[in-house]
């Protein structure tokens, strides 16, 4: 294939799965030869430190507040990003999530760059009803489809959800998110956070990683553990950060597990994680996808998840690779990890589901959108 010149947008490099899926698609690219920008309106972010030297990058240094950017910050963001696919002309724009999907195919409009589009959807929606926010979500779903050349969704449950929402079949690619590199080496370095996991005590580890937000419904899991807790010594490491932090340190004391419970923070490493494990719990209400299942899955590490739509189900192969649990059951989650702790799925099963997601498989489907 010819070598395109590619922008990947992500809005921030931030500690998110869709942030860190951009760079590493971008890396990927980049060192097939094509010429890959990736276009940020603020760099900040663990996931800066990921980013090939192949890659240049362009950070429109627009601050973030609480969380976001604000109208004015966003109209500016804007108006400069329609500049800049201008002046670039790129073969292929890449974006992601859903509010750069929608700033993108505004902005190559407004800059008038015919550039292929292929923005990509990261998280469940429900089927719109009659209310004002689903009238207005497929307001603008159907805005990036009209623009897009092509939307990758990152599950099968999210490419249905775009199908609900009114997007042509023909518009919708299922193209799963990639294992980082690395993912199979195991500890390769010390952290604070092992000597802290070690002053626990005894008991097989149990690990989960994610932000500390209400849709990852750790609340769920503390409470299964403490019925696990209950029954049989364990520990639980949960990775991540986010505003629920004090809620969730003050949950794991009134549930009289603190001291058996660690909340180790943002780890930009996931091998490290995955190598203390002897099970990975998921306990979230909705998953687009679940990076942290197949990345668990590569180093060979069980898992449990609940039935979140909708990556998990799709992952887990329907629960032969690992047991689903109603979302917001914390007996049925603890009588999971129970049973995969005493009965785990063997390693080689959940290591050869994994490589269905290496970098170079994931990275041939992008590059497929290419050829045009």
């Amino acid at each position: 294939m010819l070598p395109r010149r590619l922008i990947f947008h992500v809005p921030t490099l931030g500690g998110g799965g869709a942030e860190r899926v951009f760079v590493l698609m971008a890396n990927a690219l980049a060192a097939r030869g094509h010429e890959v920008t990736l276009f940020t309106w603020n760099a900040g972010g663990p996931n800066a430190a990921l980013r090939s030297d192949a890659v240049h990058l362009v950070d429109l240094d627009i601050p973030v507040t609480g969380g976001g950017f604000g109208k004015p910050r966003t109209l500016a963001g804007l108006w400069r990003s329609a500049q800049f696919y201008r002046r670039q002309q790129p073969d292929a724009v890449f974006s992601g999530p859903e509010f750069a999907n929608l700033v993108t195919a505004l902005a190559l409009t407004l800059g008038l760059t015919p550039a292929k589009f292929f923005p990509s959807f990261h998280a469940a929606a429900s089927i719109p009803s009659k209310d004002l926010g689903s009238k207005l979500a497929a307001r603008l779903a159907a805005l990036v489809a009209t623009r897009a050349t092509t939307l990758i969704a990152v599950s099968a449950g999210i490419g249905r959800d775009l199908l609900a929402r009114g997007v042509p079949e023909g518009k919708v690619a299922v193209i799963h998110n990639p294992l980082p590199p690395g993912i199979h080496d195991g500890a390769t370095r010390r952290y604070p956070w092992h000597a802290e996991l070690a002053a626990l005590g005894q008991g097989p580890v149990i690990v989960t990683a994610g932000r500390l937000t209400a849709v990852k419904d750790h609340r769920t899991l503390l409470a299964a553990f403490a019925q696990l807790r209950a029954t049989r010594p364990a520990r639980l490491v949960l990775f991540g950060d986010g505003p629920l932090r004090s809620e969730l340190v003050a949950e794991a004391e009134r549930l009289g597990i603190a001291g058996s419970t660690l909340f180790a923070g943002y780890v930009n490493d996931p091998a490290a994680c995955y190598a203390v494990a002897d099970l990975f719990a998921l306990s979230s209400v909705s998953e687009g996808f679940g990076n942290v299942l197949i990345e668990a899955m590569a180093a060979g590490v069980p898992v449990v998840s609940t039935d979140a739509p909708h990556g998990p189900r799709e992952i887990l192969e329907d629960g032969a690779l690992g047991p689903l649990v109603p979302v917001g059951d914390a007996a049925a989650l603890a009588a999971a990890m129970a049973k995969t702790l005493d009965d785990p799925t063997p390693a080689a099963a959940l290591k050869a589901r994994g490589a269905d997601f290496e970098i170079d498989v994931i990275a041939d489907r992008y590059e497929a959108l290419l050829e045009f």
